[in-house]
């Protein structure tokens, strides 16, 4: 795997790639559904913020080492340790569409619509970095990685799991799903469907990276995968409330709660 570029990381290229792609594809999707082309590009914005400075903050929280002087030295972003950008996007652009959109079924879904392919660019750049590796493996698609990384990277020259491509298959799954589902009577479940899809597949890829990456906390599970699944599930029934309102009596109403609820439930698992 390509390590760097003319001493330019292939991580910083593929990783800023995806944030272009990402505004393009914010314009691109409020354009064609009719809403404000100002949405977009918040929405944009917002995405570049949260891969770039919220990935950090919250990697800082996470490992204790939080100074807020930090993410106003541009030579801090040079350095290695982000984590959870989409957590990030999502948890503010949900929240203001809740709060500030009037068709927020519609905009909760171009908030997710615009996510499987720049995540699956950010997920490329971790394979060609070596980070998010995976454990020990013997079979024919196992990838080694050269000389070069760091002690957050794969070890060199050990054949392992590429989890990284496993969920960029889960993001490519999620994507075509949702260009299955652009129907009207699909609007405002694309959030659903995204956090029950991302939260089945991302389990099954974490089952498969490196043992030091994980802490069981719930039988074999880690925490992630037990809170991807719990969210999986409450995405699920608000996908059945959707498709058979009937089911759900009184509360088939409620469908943008629902899928708030599911939201809640889902956001801490990406």
């Amino acid at each position: 795997m390509l390590r760097d570029y003319d001493g330019i990381l292939t991580y910083a290229i593929i990783y800023s790639l995806s944030m272009i792609v990402f505004m393009l594809l914010a314009l691109w999707v409020c354009r064609r559904r009719e809403i404000s082309l100002k949405s977009g590009f918040l929405l944009g914005l917002c995405y570049i913020w949260s891969m770039n400075t919220g990935a950090r903050i919250l990697y800082d929280l996470l490992n204790d080492r939080f100074e807020l002087l930090n993410y106003f030295n541009p030579a801090y972003y040079m350095e290695p340790g982000m984590w959870g950008g989409p957590l990030v996007y999502l948890a503010i652009a949900t929240a203001g569409t809740l709060l500030l959109v009037r068709d927020r079924r519609g905009m909760l879904d171009i908030v997710v619509l615009t996510l499987p392919v720049p995540m699956i660019m950010a997920k490329v750049s971790c394979f060609v970095n070596g980070c998010c590796y995976g454990a020990v493996c013997s079979l024919p698609w196992a990838v080694t990685f050269p000389e070069g990384g760091t002690e957050r990277t794969a070890p060199a020259g050990v054949a392992l799991h590429p989890t990284q491509l496993y969920e960029i298959l889960v993001l490519v799954i999620i994507a075509i799903v949702f260009v299955a589902l652009d129907q009207k009577r699909w609007k405002g479940t694309l959030m659903a469907w995204f956090v029950m899809l991302y939260g089945i597949g991302r389990p099954i890829a974490e089952f498969f990276r490196a043992p030091e990456k994980l802490h069981a906390v719930i039988g074999p599970l880690t925490l992630s995968q037990a809170v991807c699944l719990v969210a999986a599930l409450v995405a699920g029934l608000v996908l059945i409330i959707v498709r058979y309102p009937k089911l759900a009596g009184p509360w088939a109403d409620r469908r943008s709660l629902f899928i708030a609820v599911a939201w809640i439930t889902g956001i801490t698992s990406l």
